[in-house]
């Protein structure tokens, strides 16, 4: 079989009297092992057994001997700030969609051949962008959010089985806490009211899971008084340094245990990613920029025209999608009977990203469309967009 093109060449999915063949089940895990996961979505409506199939560790054992794996984007949702239940969604392609010469043409201008699809994850725990780290196959969800108290508590999804596993707890309760991943090791900083710099840095290994504090050491104190915020903090890895932003910003070394004050002009949130080690942000009045680490200030980046002119308060969301960024964002939509913009709709931006000769980096937009079919409640919250390999 070559890769998925026999899959695609029919508009309609085979109906399931048809699909009770004597085929040996390992032989069908090895054919949806060389499909690529864009498509499990779509199968998995094929039949019961097709769902189990796609969620069977036989598949991704299968995936990864076969050197398969690759980068998906998973979204979690809030509709309403009183639904305490995130809603999850995986980035795939649309059903239905016939790849003929046409379609191909058209690509550049607008793809629609993207959809965000609905993923059931049964007890699926409060969801926050700072809490949730993605290692591998997995999310660690860290700590508690704005909607739980403090937690010790880690809770990991499982992205093959889309299952939520217990994981060791913390030694100290946080509530948004901010994680990274870096080394085999995740980083976790603030999030903890009761002031300590000897446990204010919480770090998990992965190869023993245990978590440990990271203790002080020269500079550590007054680093952190730098850094004037205590409690809620933003963290990312770049260039193999922990950038800790808050109030101001400061810099770690996990190599040599060393800290650098950045100043200010560190100012990230949740709509901020690192794509081969530069950071990337968006601002409300400015656009996207990408921070220079040598010269330590924000640069624009360039060839950002195509994109449509988004809403004063539109929810955006950039994640590095193996190499490229992937820029979520909403628009308002008409309700109808006069009832005025009640929804928003989600669109989704693929930009492939070059640096050039000078230093400055270029955005070239692939396409860009509406992924999500149903227009949402406007006041729903954007939690989590990140990457996974699996």
């Amino acid at each position: 079989m070559n890769d998925e093109e026999p899959l695609l060449k029919k508009n309609k999915l085979p109906i399931e009297p048809t699909l009770n063949l004597s085929l040996p089940e390992d032989l069908i895990v090895s054919i949806l092992a060389r499909v690529s996961r864009l498509y499990y979505p779509t199968l998995s409506l094929v039949s019961k057994r097709f769902r189990s199939l796609l969620t069977s560790p036989e598949l991704y054992q299968t995936r990864s001997l076969l050197g398969r794996t690759e980068n998906c984007l998973y979204v979690c949702l809030r509709f309403s700030r009183t639904d305490r239940i995130p809603r999850w969604f995986m980035f795939c392609r649309r059903p239905n969609q016939i790849l003929t010469n046409d379609t191909k043409k058209k690509k550049k201008k607008s793809s629609g051949s993207y959809v965000l699809a609905t993923i059931s994850i049964p007890r699926s725990p409060s969801a926050l962008s700072l809490n949730l780290v993605a290692v591998g196959s997995k999310i660690y969800n860290i700590g508690g959010s704005i909607y739980d108290p403090t937690s010790s508590s880690v809770s990991i999804l499982d992205c093959w089985s889309h299952t939520w596993l217990k994981g060791p707890s913390m030694q100290v309760e946080r509530c948004r806490p901010s994680a990274s991943f870096h080394d085999g090791k995740i980083y976790v900083t603030g999030g903890y009211k009761h002031y300590n710099p000897s446990n204010w840095i919480e770090v998990l290994d992965l190869k023993n899971e245990t978590w440990e504090p990271l203790l002080s050491r020269a500079g550590i104190y007054r680093s952190l008084t730098f850094l004037r915020c205590h409690d809620q903090t933003y963290n990312v890895v770049v260039d193999g340094k922990l950038y800790i932003v808050g109030a101001n910003g400061v810099a770690y070394n996990p190599k040599d245990g060393t800290w650098n004050n950045l100043g200010s002009e560190m100012d990230l949130g949740s709509s901020a990613c690192v794509i081969e080690n530069v950071i990337y942000c968006y601002f409300s009045e400015e656009g996207i920029k990408w921070y220079d680490t040598k010269a330590r200030s924000w640069r624009t980046l360039n060839g950002m025209k195509k994109l449509p002119k988004f809403a004063r308060h539109a929810n955006v969301r950039l994640a590095d999608y193996g190499g490229k960024m992937a820029l979520f964002w909403d628009k308002y939509v008409a309700s109808g009977g006069g009832r005025g913009y009640e929804n928003r709709m989600i669109w989704c931006a693929m930009i492939a990203l070059e640096r050039s000769y000078r230093g400055e980096i270029w955005g070239k937009v692939e396409w860009f469309d509406a992924v999500l079919p149903n227009p949402i409640p406007k006041e729903y919250d954007f939690e989590y967009v990140g990457c996974v390999n699996v």
